[in-house]
Order: structure tokens, then sequence, then C-alpha cells
């Protein structure tokens, strides 16, 4: 008679258990992240905000893209190397061949991206009365916000920025970006985006992308 009162309590409790499993193995993105919070709390150490691209943390972003567009979970988040690693690959060609020691700091809802930039290959109309005064390759520093703009297409809204010892005004930014890329009309810099990403949220030590809404 036991017997027969224990076991719908042991399959309830494998049921239960496997479902857990499930979960724990859709989510482990998620997981893993707080548990790495967890320890760092306990170590007293902050997550780097700071990361530059690289081989290892390209092929660890995507594999966390593919997570998210495969396993069915909402969003993954990637570290500040992962997260340059993309930004990297994403730019323009032509824009990226123009930037060493790329590096990118995860702000608050922003982006900033110093490298050192090779002057020599600008416009004429880009650097204005400034090229007799720039190095052929000059330290650069610009910030602004990253969005999701439509699938597999985003964009950079450059802000602020810094050739050299020159910070540029505010309010000519846009124009700077628009001639910088050969097109007056555009004042943001374009980005590939990976497949599935809805959005993007940056915070500092991690910046996390949404995947599409899950019914």
């Amino acid at each position: 008679m036991m017997g027969c009162l224990t076991a719908p309590l042991k399959l309830l409790g494998c049921l239960g258990l496997i479902i857990a499993l499930w979960l724990g193995y859709i989510y482990r993105d998620r997981l893993e992240l707080e548990a790495r919070r967890l320890v760092e709390r306990v170590r007293h150490v902050v997550p780097s905000s700071s990361g530059r691209p690289g081989v290892r943390s390209l092929e660890s972003a995507r594999a966390k893209v593919d997570s998210l567009n495969g396993w069915r979970a909402d969003s993954v988040v990637l570290t500040a190397s992962e997260f340059a690693s993309l930004v990297g690959s994403g730019l323009d060609r032509e824009l990226r061949s123009q930037l060493d020691s790329l590096q990118v700091e995860l702000l608050d809802g922003e982006i900033q991206v110093s490298a050192r930039l090779h002057t020599s290959r600008l416009p004429p109309e880009f650097v204005g009365p400034l090229r007799g005064a720039l190095r052929p390759t000059e330290p650069v520093r610009a910030a602004g916000p990253v969005r999701v703009t439509r699938p597999g297409r985003g964009e950079w809204n450059v802000r602020t920025f810094r050739i050299g010892d020159f910070p540029v005004p505010d309010e000519m930014v846009p124009g700077l970006v628009g001639r910088a890329l050969g097109d007056p009309a555009r004042t943001a810099v374009p980005m590939q985006v990976p497949p599935g990403i809805k959005g993007i949220r940056v915070r500092p030590g991690g910046a996390t992308l949404y995947g599409a809404t899950r019914s």
C-alpha cells in the first residue's frame, strides 16, 4: 500500500527534475551570467567594461547568438570583448581598414570606441583645415548609442568625437560622420547585426542582445 502511494510522488519528482534541467539548459547563458556575477561579487571583482576584438571573442559571441536563435532564449549577454568583436566585424570594411588598435568601452546606454585612425586615407573634406596639423595616424575617440534598425542591420549614432588633441563640437559631429561615409544625408555609422537580433541594451560590464519575441 505504501509503495502505491509513493510511486506517484517519485514520478512527480522525476518530472520536476527533468523540467528543471530543461529550463536550466535553455537559460544557461543567463544562469552563467548570474553565477559569474555572484562569484565576482564574492571576489569583489568588477566585470570589465572595456574590450578589444579577437578571434576567440568573435567565435564566442556568434555561439551565444546561435544559442539565442536556436534554443528559444529571449536574450544573451556578451562581454565587452565579445561585443567589441561584433562591432569590429560589423563595420564597413573600408572604414574598419582605417582603424587600428580598436577598443570598445561599454557605457550606460552607449559605447565608446577608441582607435588609431589613418588620417592619410581620409578625404580632404573630412578633416578640413586640420589636415596640416594631423599626423599619418591619430588617436580618435567617439561615443554614442547602438541600435537595431531592421533585420541584420543596425547603426551607431555618434554623438561625441575627438581626433588627436582636437575635440569636435557636438553639433558638428553628424555632418562629420556624413562626410566620412561619403553621404552627407547619413548621420549615423551603419553596422551589420547578426540575424535574429531585435534589440541591443548596453551597460557597463555587459551588452544584452534580444531575440525575436517568443509566442
